[in-house]
């Protein structure tokens, strides 16, 4: 019996004659114990390699992934695409179960830009589909979502397309960074001084109270 568990080779034999087994079937209660436990080594050795698979699935980037397409799991790219209008946009590409296929795999391809989306929004709605459909643990789930691939790696990417012959231009990183705009802007509007005389009405009667004691006594003694 051979098993691949965590891209390793186990084998294990379990021998069925020998002069105590005289039937190489169930009759013989020796056999039928060999049978037994050789179904439940591979029982076992099967749930292994199928958690091994699954950890690969949703912390590993899929091995024919292009560096700069990674994101960190199986199933969801960073990527380029045109649009019906025929204009570039960037966003995630979702390799997914589907009936419409794409290729030959068997898998449908989904694409969700960042024109009318933030950055986050796109990656959550894309993270949490892919969760479900994959049957992905929460725990799984909660980490990926935390974990977004950084934005300027499009702007990598986009580098790379164009030095191999694309035409991707340098527009579509706009939606790309807004939402770090937003967030330095926001950021930025919440810093900025505040005038007392503005934020305080008492304090501006107060002052405006001197000023005009001041000017006076000024007149005075000119």
């Amino acid at each position: 019996m051979t098993v691949v568990v965590d891209r390793k080779y186990r084998q294990a034999y379990f021998k069925t004659s020998s002069d105590h087994i005289q039937h190489q079937d169930d009759r013989c209660p020796q056999f039928k114990m060999q049978r037994l436990r050789a179904e439940i080594k591979e029982a076992e050795w099967l749930a292994q390699s199928a958690l091994s698979q699954y950890k690969r699935f949703v912390s590993e980037d899929h091995p024919t992934t292009q560096p700069l397409r990674r994101t960190g799991v199986h199933g969801i790219t960073c990527d380029y695409r045109r649009d019906r209008r025929g204009n570039w946009q960037a966003g995630f590409a979702m390799n997914l179960p589907g009936s419409e296929s794409s290729s030959d795999s068997g898998r449908s391809v989904r694409f969700y830009t960042f024109r009318t989306r933030r950055y986050s929004d796109v990656w959550a709605r894309c993270v949490n589909l892919w969760a479900d459909e994959y049957q992905v643990l929460d725990a799984d789930r909660q980490r990926v979502l935390r974990n977004p691939p950084p934005a300027e790696q499009f702007k990598e990417l986009r580098r790379h397309l164009n030095d191999t012959g694309w035409d991707v231009p340098v527009s579509t990183l706009g939606p790309v960074f807004r939402e770090q705009r937003e967030i330095m802007l926001a950021a930025k509007s919440n810093l900025q001084p505040v005038n007392p005389l503005e934020s305080s009405p008492k304090v501006s009667e107060r002052l405006a109270g001197e000023m005009a004691a001041w000017f006076k006594a000024a007149r005075s003694n000119a």
